[in-house]
């Protein structure tokens, strides 16, 4: 049953849209991606106003929550089923206006006609105007209620309590069943992120349109276009048939991704526990958000965007708030987790847990930039859309709380129920290219948050000292940076440094290595026979330490070996000699 669809006023009126009916969505709106397109001018409607979707041969309203329409003068709702022939007003009863037919095009009889089934909204919307209503007419006996409720036998009493419970699940219901629509309607917007080769196909993540032709998805998806190797190109891939996949020419990560990621490492905090026990802490990850760019050609053919939330909509996020993400979660899916002929993205509906810094501190609203959310994910889900009910992207999908329980890395969640997305703000400030405005202010952040926990060089530097008896770490004598590379002598790469002891006490040194990379120590002493090995650590991790009990004169070389261009810290400390 084909949809025939004739604007009925303005400067274009009696243009005609004819579409098919293997077409399932017609758009309308302001935005020129849209199916039937209105004029610039026309404030009353939306740059996406609202959906027709065809089911079993009928067409049903997919609207905004925000955009009215109405259909032969009465209000419309989501899900509501068009008449054969209907005048569609938009914005309101007197707002622009579409005659819309579905006609016939077999020779069959014409179908008889049942009473109309009224649409989940449009049932929850009666119910809640008369509630209103209710409420509007007694709004002056609520003291005289409350009195009443006290005399009120226990079983009527329960009744209440029932019904007022009753009214709270349907406004969930009436909630969901709208974000369920938003989803619906933002999946055509949402494409599977893979890598591609003459060979075939690898999934990995998800992605979704935005304003200016271009892509949204996680930093960590992203930065697998630079480590590909030859031959593999980046593409993103959406459903429906013929299979198209457009390609990725470059990609914009938000720039405090990776500086982030290094404070994080760097530090190694550990979380202190009961009887002096430490655990090392696994960070939710932060400014987990990247662009992706398309060759031109393949931008124009990219969906509609979706829109990002305004950053008051964002501030007024509360725990509690339904939410949704469609998205591509894969990783140890049967059949693979996606049909990659005809990707059909998964829909999942939850709610916000938690808003909180990367740190999960709740601190000012501007650096609440973590989402804590109930929605499942998985691997492959990372750079979905987290939307709120309105249909506003509030997130990007980043992370989830996952263990490994084998040695080739499958990962299972945990069983807490809480997962991570990024807030939609950080998305803003990489389209913007103004994610530095605030760095300093952050990188200041970070540091106050990491020094709330232990680390494995302040455990080490703990027990050094408390060994000889103090309680106290003392600052460091000497700090230098350097860079392992080939060398001669020791034929291995590795990071040297000459040191004079100064006076006669004990000496620590110690090292860490800013990729966390595994990195041993070597004390050298420079003696009238020659060099000889004073001091040696070979542990698996990255802090080697060495002790040495040193007169003033000795000459030391530090070596310090590892995998070849390592950025390596040195730190020296001191304590009088006398102490144990």
């Amino acid at each position: 049953m084909p949809i025939r669809i004739t604007l009925a006023d303005g400067p274009e009126a009696g243009r005609v849209f004819e579409f098919p009916d293997t077409q399932a969505v017609v758009t309308v709106g302001r935005h020129p991606s849209c199916d039937v397109v209105f004029a610039p001018d026309a404030i009353q409607v939306s740059r996406y106003h609202l959906a027709f979707e065809r089911k079993l041969a009928r067409y049903r309203l997919v609207m905004q929550a925000d955009n009215p329409v109405w259909i032969d003068g009465e209000e419309a709702f989501e899900g509501d089923e068009l008449p054969v022939a209907a005048l569609v007003s938009l914005g309101g009863p007197k707002g622009p206006r579409l005659q819309v037919e579905t006609i016939e095009d077999d020779d069959l009889p014409v179908t008889q006609r049942y009473a109309r089934h009224d649409s989940a909204a449009r049932l929850a919307a009666t119910a809640a105007r008369r509630v209103q209503t209710g409420l509007g007419a007694l709004a002056f006996l609520v003291v005289a209620v409350a009195l009443i409720l006290g005399w009120m036998r226990h079983a009527d009493r329960q009744d209440m309590t029932a019904l007022l419970a009753q009214a709270r699940q349907d406004g969930g219901a009436q909630a969901e069943e709208q974000l369920a629509a938003r989803l619906r309607e933002a999946s055509r917007s949402v494409y599977l992120v893979a890598a591609k080769d003459d060979q075939g196909l690898t999934p990995f993540g998800t992605a979704f349109a935005v304003e200016g032709g271009a892509l949204v998805t996680s930093a960590h998806v992203a930065e697998q276009f630079n480590d590909m190797g030859e031959g593999l190109t980046l593409v993103v891939r959406a459903a429906g048939a013929p299979v198209r996949d457009l390609r990725v020419a470059r990609t914009s990560m938000h720039p405090q991704y990776r500086r982030f990621e290094d404070a994080w490492k760097a530090y190694g905090p550990l979380a202190a526990g009961a009887g002096g026990t430490n655990r090392p802490i696994v960070g939710a990850g932060g400014y987990d958000v990247a662009v992706l760019h398309l060759d031109p050609a393949d931008a124009a053919a990219l969906a509609p965007p979706l829109p990002l939330a305004a950053d008051a909509d964002l501030m007024a996020l509360e725990p509690g708030d339904p939410v949704g993400y469609v998205g591509f979660p894969i990783e140890s899916a049967a059949l693979g987790g996606v049909n990659l002929d005809d990707p059909e993205a998964q829909l999942q509906i939850g709610r916000l847990t938690a808003l909180t810094d990367f740190f999960l501190v709740k601190s000012d609203l501007a650096d609440r930039q973590l989402l804590q959310h109930s929605l499942p994910v998985q691997g492959g889900a990372s750079g979905s859309p987290l939307l709120d009910r309105r249909g506003q992207v509030i997130g990007v999908v980043s992370g989830g709380n996952l263990v490994e329980i084998n040695a080739q890395g499958t990962r299972v969640p945990t069983g807490i129920g809480v997962n991570f997305a990024q807030r939609a703000d950080l998305v803003r400030e990489v389209l913007a290219g103004d994610a530095d405005r605030r760095l300093a202010e952050r990188e200041a952040l970070w540091q106050r948050r990491l020094k709330r926990y232990q680390n494995e060089v302040d455990v080490a530097l703990s027990d050094w000292v408390g060994s000889h008896g103090l309680s106290s770490v003392p600052p460091a004598l000497e700090q230098v940076d350097g860079r392992t590379e080939e060398n001669p002598r020791y034929d291995m790469p590795a990071f040297i440094h000459a040191f004079s002891v100064p006076k006669a006490g004990w000496y620590l040194f110690i090292a860490t290595s800013r990729s966390r990379e595994n990195i041993d120590m070597m004390l050298i002493e420079d003696t009238a026979k020659g060099p000889k090995l004073v001091g040696l650590d070979t542990s698996p991790d990255h802090y080697p330490g060495v002790e040495f009990a040193g007169e003033a004169g000795n000459e030391l070389q530090v070596v310090i070996p590892g995998p070849a261009g390592t950025d390596v810290r040195l730190r020296v400390y001191y304590l009088p000699a006398g102490r144990r």
